[in-house]
């Protein structure tokens, strides 16, 4: 269900709070200001605008909306074309970036405004109270979430029953795209900590994004793969210990691969180390004596190191659609160096597998 008049028009407006200086925003901002005769308020953005645009050396944008102003009547008459003469010489041999400056929603920056509205009206405005749980952990559900007011916690529930604060989101922050772009249960459990007001996309809205705009869904993808190795390195104990810097370290340089069922899973080779970790899903080991084993979430493989090297001529294939992490092999390395922790959990892993 699309968003209402009303509600894109709400919605459009926080936006543009949350990000002040983005195009793809404030442009049909004004425009649907325009349609619900909100002149006035179409005319002090226009200026708004044109001065912050002014200010930080985009004299071309500021001359865009120094136009809408005059096209609005616009009592400033003075103001407007003071601003004008100074634009067109800010502007005078220098090419600006079609998207202005600062505070960007990076979701959409790929898309024209048409096509960003068009991904926007897809939405649905919804709210949550403090201490809401807006999804929870382990469940089966297929949207995405933009925060346009308010800020909620992530939290993991671990094994023995407790939970960790992964972190905490505010407007401009997104969540719920694992579930949304990979069909998997909640890695995580979401609650408001104080009234929010959030934007709620379906998954087919998500892929018409990534179909329609490659690089955004570039982005998308980049985001979401950093975040659940992150999350894995919080629920694993062999990085249970190691400090936050390094843990987002990893997430940051690692990539993620899907498979689907039945698919086999490359053993990486000694010209090309990394270290595998399956992040969900389940696969199956044939080592060449004959012995199966299954494989889960949690579960290391890989050339960097001889604790986790598999037997020659080992195969893997997903008894199910799985995630595997690719951590490289400075950052393995650095890890066994640096934390007996994790170098003593690495030990153990083909002992308790081969056993």
């Amino acid at each position: 269900m699309s968003l209402s008049q009303q509600k894109l028009l709400h919605s459009y407006l926080l936006l543009h709070h949350i990000f002040p200086e983005d195009m793809h925003i404030v442009r049909p901002l004004i425009q649907m200001l325009q349609k619900t005769e909100r002149i006035k308020e179409a005319r002090n953005l226009a200026l708004s605008m044109a001065r912050r645009m002014l200010a930080s050396g985009k004299g071309g944008f500021a001359l865009g909306f120094l136009a809408i102003c005059k096209q609005l009547n616009h009592p400033k008459t003075d103001e407007i074309e003071a601003l004008s003469n100074m634009a067109q010489i800010t502007s005078a041999g220098f090419q600006e970036s079609s998207t202005g400056s600062g505070h960007l929603f990076a979701l959409i920056d790929q898309l024209s405004d048409q096509e960003a509205l068009d991904f926007i009206t897809q939405a649905t405005l919804i709210q949550a109270e403090a201490g809401e749980d807006i999804v929870s952990q382990g469940e089966a559900s297929e949207t995405f979430y933009l925060i346009l007011e308010g800020a909620v916690d992530v939290r993991l529930m671990l094994a023995d029953a407790s939970s960790k604060t992964l972190t905490t989101l505010k407007a401009g922050d997104f969540f719920g795209e694992f579930a949304c772009l990979y069909k998997l249960n909640r890695s995580a459990t979401v609650t408001a900590n104080s009234l929010t007001r959030m934007l709620e996309f379906s998954s087919q809205s998500i892929t018409k994004l990534i179909e329609r705009s490659p690089l955004a869904g570039d982005q998308l993808i980049r985001t979401v793969q950093t975040r659940m190795v992150h999350a894995m390195t919080h629920a694993m104990p062999a990085f249970s210990q190691l400090p936050e810097e390094d843990k987002l370290w990893a997430a940051e340089e690692s990539v993620v691969n899907l498979y689907e069922a039945g698919e086999a899973i490359p053993i990486s080779d000694l010209s090309a180390p990394v270290c595998h970790i399956i992040l969900s899903g389940e696969a199956e080991l044939s080592i060449p004596d004959g012995q199966q084993i299954n494989l889960c979430s949690g579960d290391f493989f890989g050339t960097v190191n001889p604790h986790i090297e598999l037997p020659f001529e080992s195969e893997i294939r997903t008894k199910e659609r799985a995630l595997v992490c690719e951590m490289p092999e400075n950052i393995f390395n650095t890890f066994m160096k640096l934390y007996a922790s994790f170098e003593q959990h690495v030990e153990q892993v083909n002992t308790s597998r081969f056993i």
